[in-house]
């Protein structure tokens, strides 16, 4: 029962931090591109970068059920395990919270610093995509510490940005901004194309390799994803995580016309929640798909918190 509360909270704060985080991301990005697509994102991604502390207090409850999250910490994991045993200098409890701190702390320094210090945004751009995909594997990936993927951290990190602007563009685009121009709605709409283009080309590569080598330690993370009753969900977000919303943004039609950009904007968000699920459940569900209550209860109760304090800190 303790496990399954974790999973589900987990899941849900894996997807609100990346909200946060990818938004801070972005701002760094327009800080050095430019670009009016930024200036109109801008009040609500920083909102959404005001939910990191928050978020950091949350992360306690992660260092607190460590020991039933992750296998590699459950006691004598690694009697019988050489491969536990050989991970153990990376996957122990006191260097993964270590980590888990330092990410935060690289977090809050960026989202302070950035708004006094825009010279800032190269290196802290950098050091957030590191410290996200890092995040992506001690967070997730080590839910099962037999796999591993050189994709997984980035795709994660990709993922964080795709959510966040497609937050901040539903945002932008809703019924409050009629006076939005179809000009900038392309662009967003530009925008969202492409970072879910390159989310999609990581989690694509991913598979194909794996899919390519056939190994059973590389095949371990699909087998339960996709010759289960899993495979029901993983097609859900092939169509609305990718077919749709790309067949949809390729049209300049669509992507001039707020309310329908709005509405791409918004399956996305629900597109990638699913996602986070996907990421995180199949682990400890192997054998079949299945969604508890606090699956649902738990996005719902971290989702009001974040909203809460976010939604104080938009200034349009």
């Amino acid at each position: 029962m303790t496990r399954q509360v974790l999973l589900s909270w987990l899941f849900a704060f894996v997807f609100f931090t990346g909200l946060s985080v990818g938004s801070l991301m972005l701002l760094m990005a327009h800080a050095l591109t430019g670009g009016s697509w930024g200036k109109s994102l801008r009040p609500y991604l920083l909102a959404s970068t005001s939910g990191l502390p928050l978020l950091a207090l949350l992360a306690l409850i992660l260092l607190i059920g460590v020991p039933e999250l992750y296998p590699w910490a459950a006691p004598k994991a690694r009697s019988h395990d050489a491969v536990l045993q050989a991970q153990s200098w990376y996957l122990n409890r006191t260097f993964f919270t270590l980590r888990t701190v330092a990410y935060f702390a690289v977090w809050w320094l960026c989202w302070v610093q950035l708004p006094r210090r825009p010279r800032l945004a190269a290196p802290g751009l950098i050091i957030c995509v590191l410290t996200a995909s890092l995040a992506g594997v001690d967070w997730l990936m080590s839910l099962q510490p037999h796999w591993r993927s050189t994709a997984f951290g980035m795709m994660l990190a990709t993922g964080w940005t795709l959510s966040a602007a497609a937050l901040a563009i539903l945002w932008a685009t809703g019924p409050a901004n009629s006076r939005i121009s179809p000009a900038l709605c392309n662009d967003l709409g530009s925008l969202l194309l492409a970072l879910l283009l390159g989310w999609s080309y990581l989690a694509f590569m991913q598979y194909l390799t794996v899919w390519t080598a056939d190994l059973p330690a590389e095949t371990a993370w699909y087998r339960p994803r996709t010759l289960t009753s899993w495979q029901l969900w993983t097609g859900f977000l092939v169509v609305f995580h990718f077919c749709i919303p790309f067949a949809a943004l390729l049209s300049r039609w669509v992507k001039r016309r707020r309310l329908m950009l709005a509405a791409i904007a918004a399956l996305l968000l629900i597109a990638h929640l699913a996602n986070a699920l996907w990421l995180v459940l199949p682990d400890a569900y192997p054998q079949a798909l299945a969604v508890r209550w606090s699956d649902l209860a738990a996005p719902v109760v971290l989702g009001a918190l974040w909203l809460y304090v976010v939604r104080r800190g938009v200034r349009v």
